[in-house]
């Protein structure tokens, strides 16, 4: 039932936005994401300032600013959304905690508690709309996932974050938090997601929790030279890139890309005036993403 009311939430947002803009999605607190984000990367402080003006000049409404990307980037992040014309209570922050080499309970409760309150100072939207982990805990097992969760449940329930989410978690590592029937599900899951991983059961597998998946790292494995892409492109008029990004969001999933080019950014945001085809979509279900074949 859950993943199907997913289904039915992208689907809605998709006809909602009616190629105007970027929809949104309901997470499972109430609270309304943009299916497209913006990630900056490891840059320097003017690459990601820039970067992230200029995704918020091409209509993107959700930046994704990672603790792994260092906090002189983030800071240069934070005053690309001050500096912004778009109103603050109109763009979607998050902010992320990597506390991954953390050894139990205790100690992944302690350094995750810690790592939440410098994303909460380094990102100054009040409160920051979410907080992510970037990773589970190596070595620690349940306990350390439990730990990071119990600090990340007291940041939200003390309302300084709107929805709390994770990133690479497994399904054994959802159940460890979910095991608590009182427990806080995580919104969101952020995972590898790419045309080329049709077989792939990650969206199913979420959103039985009631969590969405967001796609990273969302053009793997795939470039300009892929035919099958190119094709299903030209007959929408669309480049080989939003063909695959489409893709992502036909398959209920959102997604988190990345450029410092204006002109590539403003392409991402045009995923929402066009749909793949049930045959297109087969197609590219069963593409191996080694799309190097003549396609006739």
């Amino acid at each position: 039932l859950l993943a199907m009311e997913i289904r039915l939430l992208v689907a809605s947002a998709i006809l909602a936005s009616g190629g105007q803009g970027v929809p949104t999605v309901k997470l499972n607190n109430g609270v309304d994401m943009p299916i497209l984000a913006f990630g900056a990367q490891v840059w320097d402080p003017g690459t990601c300032s820039n970067a992230t003006a200029s995704a918020l000049q091409a209509g993107f409404r959700f930046i994704w600013s990672s603790m792994l990307i260092g906090s002189p980037c983030q800071a240069a992040q934070w005053k690309a959304i001050q500096a912004s014309p778009v109103p603050l209570e109109d763009i979607f922050v998050a902010g992320t905690v990597n506390t991954q080499s953390c050894s139990g309970l205790d100690d992944c409760y302690t350094k995750t508690k810690t790592g939440a309150k410098s994303q909460v100072d380094i990102l100054g939207k009040k409160p920051l709309d979410m907080l992510m982990l970037d990773y589970p805990s190596g070595g620690a097992g349940c306990d350390g996932v439990l730990g990071q969760w119990k600090a990340f449940e007291e940041l939200y329930a003390a309302k300084h974050v709107r929805t709390i989410a994770v990133s690479n978690f497994n399904q054994e590592q959802l159940k460890c938090i979910s095991a608590n029937s009182s427990a806080t599900v995580p919104s969101v899951n952020q995972m590898p997601y790419s045309v080329g991983h049709g077989a792939d059961t990650v969206v199913s597998d979420n959103a039985a929790f009631g969590i969405f998946v967001q796609a990273y790292s969302p053009l793997s494995g795939i470039d300009s030279s892929d035919a099958l892409l190119r094709k299903i492109g030209a007959a929408h008029k669309k480049s080989w890139a939003q063909v695959a990004l489409r893709w992502i969001v036909q398959r209920n999933a959102t997604i988190n890309t990345q450029s410092t080019k204006l002109s590539h950014l403003q392409e991402d945001v045009q995923l929402f005036n066009f749909s793949l085809t049930d045959a297109e979509m087969s197609q590219l279900n069963s593409h191996s993403n080694l799309g190097m074949e003549a396609i006739v």
